[in-house]
């Protein structure tokens, strides 16, 4: 019996201790907004019962954390931090080794007070981003998350750059030379959509109603492709007598080619500048809108949504591959930087994107 004696009074003690123990505290939210600007304070309530110290931690890009002061009436603690990037941050009370989820906050990066109407965007050698704006606003320079004018008074359908020099196709249908401060025109007024530019300073303009015209630098005029009628043919020939319906954009790439974005036919057509010869480059890319060349020869290509369907940005490989990478129903335009990074606009957002390499999301650089 002596066992059984010694084992009831160890239970009688456990049992003494156990209803002696400090409770365990019961932490719940107050007020955890669910929105935050990067840079901005951002502040949480919580309650815990019964007091205890207790940590506020915010853990995505990295964990942040910060104590949580007693506030009236007891029981009432209250935190701030300060979120250093734009992304999804999960919120926790810590008390000792305990720690409670308490929820999520979307992070966004601050408003730019300049981007009001971006319609187009290109990358400098730099790596800056310049935003050519339609109906209100500049042209700007985005460099760092900020936004600083270049140059005015003209709305811009497109912007590109070429040997370090910046070029727009106004909304008037003239093409410009950004020099400094100033928008130099280049032609008169032609319906120009978009413009490319070669080493030779040959400029290469979309005509929305079917054409492709160079225009050389002591301003002579030529077409280059297209017929001026809607319509998908002449692939093989001579890009003269071939029929191109609607183009919105064009890129010159690493093989001294020119991409053009065949808007109403789905498809970019590949123009060899040496022998006139036009052929169609990849497969069913959407209703593109806009076209970068990247370092790596292959293109891209933004387009958006017709009867419910695309939206987005595609690659094609320089073996004509078509993957769509991108999948958005608000991206209405692309660039790609010197070093590959690939950056997409959002016209009616007013956002400009990153894609991360790694995690193949759109990260923000800049909103208005």
């Amino acid at each position: 019996m002596k066992p059984i004696i010694a084992l009831s009074v160890l239970a009688a003690f456990a049992l003494a201790g156990a209803a002696g123990a400090a409770p365990v505290p019961k932490v719940r939210p107050v007020s955890i907004p669910a929105s935050a600007v990067a840079g901005n304070v951002w502040r949480a309530v919580v309650t815990i019962t019964p007091p205890a110290r207790a940590t506020l931690e915010a853990r995505g890009a990295t964990t942040l954390r910060a104590r949580l002061q007693s506030t009236k009436p007891r029981g009432r603690y209250a935190a701030a931090l300060r979120f250093p990037r734009a992304g999804t941050w999960s919120i926790f009370a810590r008390v000792g080794a305990r720690s409670t989820r308490l929820g999520s906050v979307a992070v966004d990066i601050p408003r730019e007070p300049l981007i009001v109407d971006p319609l187009t965007i290109a990358v400098e050698p730099s790596g800056d981003l310049l935003v050519g704006q339609l109906r209100e606003g500049d042209l700007l320079r985005i460099a760092g998350g900020r936004a600083t004018r270049v140059a005015g008074g003209v709305g811009v359908f497109h912007v590109t750059v070429a040997d370090g020099k910046a070029y727009v196709a106004g909304r008037d249908g003239a093409i410009y030379r950004v020099d400094g401060s100033a928008l130099t025109p280049l032609t008169p007024p032609m319906d120009a959509s978009a413009v490319a530019v070669d080493a030779a300073g040959n400029l290469y303009v979309t005509l929305y109603v079917g054409w492709i015209k160079k225009v050389a630098p002591d301003g002579a005029v030529t077409t280059i492709a297209g017929d001026g009628t809607e319509g998908y043919a002449g692939d093989g020939g001579p890009a003269t007598a071939a029929k191109i319906f609607h183009p919105h954009s064009v890129a010159i790439a690493r093989d001294g080619a020119l991409y053009v974005a065949d808007t109403e036919n789905r498809r970019i057509r590949r123009i060899d500048l040496t022998t006139g010869m036009i052929t169609t480059f990849g497969g069913d890319v959407g209703i593109t809108v806009s076209v970068a060349a990247a370092p790596d020869g292959s293109i891209y290509s933004a387009d958006v949504i017709r009867d419910g369907s695309g939206g987005g940005v595609v690659r094609i490989a320089p073996d004509g591959t078509t993957t769509r990478i991108v999948s958005s129903a608000r991206a209405n335009g692309v660039a790609v930087a010197p070093d590959g990074t690939v950056y997409v606009n959002e016209w009616e957002n007013k956002r400009i994107l990153r894609l991360n390499r790694s995690t193949r999301r759109l990260e923000p650089v800049a909103r208005g």
